[in-house]
């Protein structure tokens, strides 16, 4: 007997019996989806478009500010700045956007801030209910002007003459004035100009301003030259107190003894020639022009003088001494001058130049550097009477001896103010009885300082005036690595230092010029 297999009813699959299709019918929701994104995509490129129309108008507004701001505070522009800054909006066509304008006056500043604002409408982000952004602006310019106190000082010693280094430095310091002046109004500039060899001239203006001569305090003053014996102590500090200056003696420290119809300085330690004068505190173009065209060479070389002195009269305690030259030399306008060393908007600068290395100085000892009377008479021009005990001079025009004198006394100063240290030793006290030991001992009356002690002095004096905030500028001009290695040292950094060679000079004066007024202008 035969049986089939039946399923069971309803099962899948069974034969003959109808299949029921279970899944669901999803092919339209891919659509969906990519409308949803596309609407995301087109909102975000909306902002996206919107955003970049607002930077674009942004960027062109902040532009035509930032040129507004800066032309206004000008201080060399005299129309009024806040019409500046309107006038660059109208020519921009954003006057509509501009807000407020502020403007800072001070006596030697200026500063102008604004504000600006364009409404730009918007496209896509319209449809989000967004008609509008907005593009803002603002910026500040200040320009501030510096307080400028220069001192230049120059070797003008006798190697300047040679390979034509004088007309050089006349030319680039001549250069370096002009281009101070064409960038800084006169009442904001002062220069003072130290020419300096075997010593440093103050010349009689300054001096008395100083102290040192005309005053009751003075005692055996001369009036040939005006060149000041320093203490070792001076080089540790740019103050130069009146009461501490002595005077330094007029003579020429040559050893050497010439014929006797033919004395005379030739090379006076303390030059007396009207270009060696310093000249102090002026903001007179023309002055200046004309000191550094009038510049000679002779002498030794004495660095650290020539520092000391330019570091001095940029020094605070130098403002009694400059008020005493109002009116003598020094403009009104520069009263209260030199500024303190912490005064905001001012700026004290050394400029030094050398051609070599530090040599030698003399002084002249006491009493015979001052006016106090000597042993010594004369009558005429040469016919020189010393006086030596018990009524006896000793004639040394003649060689000979005699008790009767003729002329006037002469004072020490006057007397080495006539011959030199040589000379007098050889014709009025050796040949009187032929001894060298006595001439020996009257060539021994100038104390001579050397280039050791010098260098050490010049490290000092540049010390104390970058700790006083002074910035210092060296030039070597064709010098050799030891003098290169000193004025490094001396440099307020190895930037500030410049060796150059022929008319390389022109260029380091030009650079120093552009430092200065760079770090002067602040915009």
């Amino acid at each position: 007997m035969h049986h089939k297999d039946r399923q069971a009813d309803g099962a899948p699959g069974a034969t003959g019996w109808p299949r029921r299709d279970l899944r669901r019918d999803d092919s339209g929701s891919i659509i969906i989806f990519s409308l949803f994104m596309m609407v995301i995509m087109l909102a975000i490129g909306g902002i996206g478009v919107d955003t970049m129309r607002v930077e674009a108008k942004r960027n062109h507004l902040q532009t035509t500010l930032d040129r507004a701001v800066l032309a206004a505070a000008d201080l060399q522009q005299s129309r009024d700045p806040e019409a500046v800054v309107r006038d660059y909006f109208t020519k921009a066509g954003l006057i509509d956007s501009l807000g407020k304008v502020e403007v800072v006056q001070t006596l030697n500043s200026r500063t102008v801030r604004a504000e600006a604002e364009m409404p730009v409408s918007t496209t896509l982000l319209r449809m989000a209910g967004i008609d509008a952004l907005s593009a803002p602006a603002a910026g500040s310019a200040t320009e501030s002007v510096s307080d400028i106190e220069i001192g230049l000082v120059l070797d003008v010693s006798g190697s300047m003459g040679d390979n034509n280094k004088l007309p050089r430095l006349k030319t680039a310091g001549s250069e370096f004035i002009n281009t101070m002046f064409d960038n800084v109004e006169p009442e904001h500039l002062s220069i003072s100009v130290v020419p300096y060899a075997t010593q440093v001239n103050l010349g009689r203006p300054l001096a008395e301003a100083y102290g040192m001569v005309g005053g009751l305090a003075s005692v055996g003053e001369h009036a040939f030259s005006y060149c000041v014996d320093l203490p070792p102590t001076a080089y540790l500090t740019t103050v130069q107190l009146p009461a501490g200056l002595v005077q330094a003696g007029h003579f020429d420290a040559s050893s050497s003894g010439g014929r006797y119809d033919r004395m005379g300085l030739d090379t006076p330690v303390c030059r007396t020639d009207a270009s060696f004068e310093v000249l102090p505190w002026s903001n007179d173009r023309t002055k200046l022009l004309d000191k550094i065209a009038a510049l000679r060479d002779s002498g030794w070389t004495s660095t650290e003088m020539g520092v000391n002195w330019g570091a001095a009269l940029l020094d605070p305690s130098a403002r009694a001494a400059l008020t005493g030259m109002i009116g003598n030399g020094v403009g009104a306008n520069l009263a209260g001058w030199p500024r303190d060393f912490d005064t905001p908007e001012g700026m004290k600068v050394l400029v030094v130049m050398t051609d070599g290395e530090n040599t030698r100085d003399y002084r002249l000892q006491a009493p015979y550097r001052t006016d106090t009377p000597s042993d010594v008479w004369l009558d005429g021009d040469d016919d020189y009477y010393v006086y030596v005990g018990s009524g006896w001079y000793f004639r040394a025009k003649e060689q000979g001896w005699t008790q009767t004198r003729r002329g006037t006394r002469l004072s020490w100063a006057e007397l080495f103010s006539r011959m030199t240290v040589g000379e007098h030793a050889y014709h009025l006290r050796y040949m009187q009885n032929y001894s060298r030991s006595t001439r020996d001992a009257w060539k021994a009356i100038v104390d001579t300082t050397w280039s050791t002690t010098k260098d050490a002095r010049t490290r000092s004096i540049c010390a104390a005036a970058r700790a006083r905030g002074i910035i210092v500028f060296t030039i070597g001009f064709e010098v050799n690595s030891h003098a290169a290695e000193i004025m490094a040292e001396c440099a307020s950094s190895p930037s500030h230092f410049y060796r150059v060679e022929g008319l390389e000079i022109s260029s380091a004066f030009t650079s120093i010029a552009t430092k200065i007024n760079a770090l002067r202008l602040i915009q």
